[in-house]
Order: structure tokens, then sequence, then C-alpha cells
């Protein structure tokens, strides 16, 4: 399970508070965290600044990239954010996130083919948001069948089956989970990625129903989640997982996980 730790985003007033005032100690310290939590990449996002979203973002890269050992995920619509915030990545990033809008993808291929990023490409075309798994399957296949003739590295590709709210719709985490078993049996070397809180929103208990719906996820077939590290509860959820679905040769992951985080394990 490839973890993005997603704590660094500008929705949040601390980390936007400490962008505004460019405080190295803060931005540092919540990205060490994530890294020392198991985060396999740093997301980065500065999009709430607007006008100084770039500027912010080209401080907080090269901040970052002094004090980490893991790549960062670039986290912004702004095709020129994007551009100015790959061009300073040293080593390969992971770029977050396009549609699957013909004008999106065109926009961006440029940047894609210049600077070989791992791509995240939300299940969303010009036709809207699918409503059914095969309309999901639908979509994925199109998008990887473009990024093929583009010549795009598809090993580098990760696909979002994009988690909507139950609370909206209680059908919604069904229909990620049947899109995502759809997706991985039709699509099986095309990796995939969601971001899980995005099930609760609005909901009481919303770590409970997250833990347990990452579970049934890495059931279906998930490779990578963008959540918070720091929550023991989602690592929890995966170390068990793994092991229960014999992803975890002679359980050495759940095991070492269990000695370094509960110290009273039953």
């Amino acid at each position: 399970m490839i973890i993005v730790g997603e704590r660094l985003n500008s929705s949040r007033q601390s980390v936007l508070n400490a962008l505004r005032t460019n405080d190295e100690q803060f931005i540092i310290q919540e990205a060490k965290k994530q890294e020392k939590a198991g985060a396999n990449y740093i997301d980065i996002n500065t999009a709430a600044l607007l006008e100084k979203e770039i500027p912010s973002l080209e401080w907080a890269i090269l901040l970052l990239q002094r004090v980490l050992s893991v790549p960062l995920s670039i986290d912004t619509p702004n095709k020129e954010a994007m551009k100015a915030g790959l061009q300073l990545h040293k080593g390969q990033a992971l770029l977050n996130s396009l549609t699957g809008e013909t004008k999106r993808l065109k926009e961006f291929l440029p940047i894609i083919k210049a600077f070989k990023p791992k791509i995240i490409i939300l299940c969303f075309d010009d036709n809207g948001l699918p409503k059914t798994s095969d309309q999901e399957l639908a979509v994925a296949r199109k998008i990887i069948s473009l990024l093929d003739k583009e010549d795009i590295n598809l090993e580098d590709v990760f696909i979002d089956p994009l988690v909507r709210p139950i609370g909206v719709d209680q059908q919604s985490g069904k229909l990620f989970l049947e899109s995502l078993e759809k997706i991985k049996k039709n699509l099986p070397k095309i990796k995939t990625i969601a971001g899980i809180s995005n099930v609760s929103f609005g909901l009481p208990k919303r770590r409970l129903l997250n833990h347990t719906f990452l579970t049934l996820a890495i059931q279906s077939g998930l490779d990578a989640a963008i959540c918070d590290p720091l929550n023991k509860g989602i690592l929890s959820s995966i170390k068990a997982s793994e092991a229960l679905l014999g992803k975890d040769l002679y359980l050495k992951k759940y095991l070492q996980f269990i000695r370094q985080n509960d110290k009273k394990s039953d």
C-alpha cells in the first residue's frame, strides 16, 4: 500500500497560515512527522493562496526537498503551478491530479512528457461523473488508451475511481468498491488510488467509517491511499488488511508495526 500524506494542504487553516508567513519549522515538522509515520509521498497544496500559489509552492518544494527522503505529490489544478513545481522537484514527483476531460489532458500532456511524473487521473471525463461501475470502467479505459497512444508510461499512472460521500448517496461506497474491482480485473497493470476520507464527509464518527472503508478498498484491490498517516487507525487498517489478505510475507510488516506502536498488544 502506497501512502500519500495529505496534511500539508492549504485548505487547513494552520497550513495556510504557515504558508502565508513562510513558517519553515511548521512545514518541516508536518512533513517529517508524515514521513516518519510511513508516508511514501508528501502531498503539498498551496492553491488557497490564489495569486501567490506559485511562489508559495516553489518555496515549499525547495524547503521540503532539503529535509525529506521521500518525493512530493504536487497538488494543484493550475497548469502553470504544476509546471513550476515539477521544474524544481528533484526525482520523480507525483502529479495530483488530472481529470479525464479531453481539454485538461491535452493541456497537461506537454508537462507530463517533459517531466515524466507519476500521475493521478480521476475517473471524470467530458460527460461528467460516472453513475455506474461500468461507466467508471469505460472512463478508465478511455483515459488509459489515450495515454498509451501518447507514449506515457502506464506504470506511472494511478486511476482514482472517486470516493463520494455516503451522506449524500448511501450507495456511493458500494459504487466505488464495485468500480475498483472492475478496474483491477480489466486493467490489472494499472494502479489505483483514492482519497479515503471523502466517504465519511459530514457524518459523525468519521474515523470508524474511514477505517472500515479502507479495509474494504484494500480487499477490492486498492494500491494507494491519500490519507493522514498520523492517524494510527488508518495505518492499523492497512497493516492488518495486508496481513489477512496474504500481502505481507511472514507478517513482517504487521509484527513490526505492532512492536513499534502497540506496547500493550494483546
